[in-house]
């Protein structure tokens, strides 16, 4: 049974595979910072060659199945 994720507040985001959605880097997610008082979740994304992205939850999209088998591949 996977993770129970919630994209209100951001809680269960933290280590999963998730993909920026303008530059389709792939990543962990690195750190949540959990959504307070109307304002969005936001994630720290960091992938494979140390690069960092940072947004909102929405600036992020969960992988494809080939997304994923190529990240854990490389």
């Amino acid at each position: 049974m996977g993770k129970t994720k919630i994209p209100a507040t951001g809680e269960g985001y933290l280590g999963e595979i998730m993909v920026h959605r303008l530059t389709r880097a792939i990543g962990v997610v690195e750190s949540v910072i959990e959504a307070k008082a109307g304002w969005a979740p936001q994630i720290t994304l960091k992938s494979k060659d140390g690069s960092v992205k940072k947004g909102r939850l929405s600036d992020f999209r969960e992988p494809s199945a080939t997304e994923r088998e190529k990240y854990s591949t490389t």
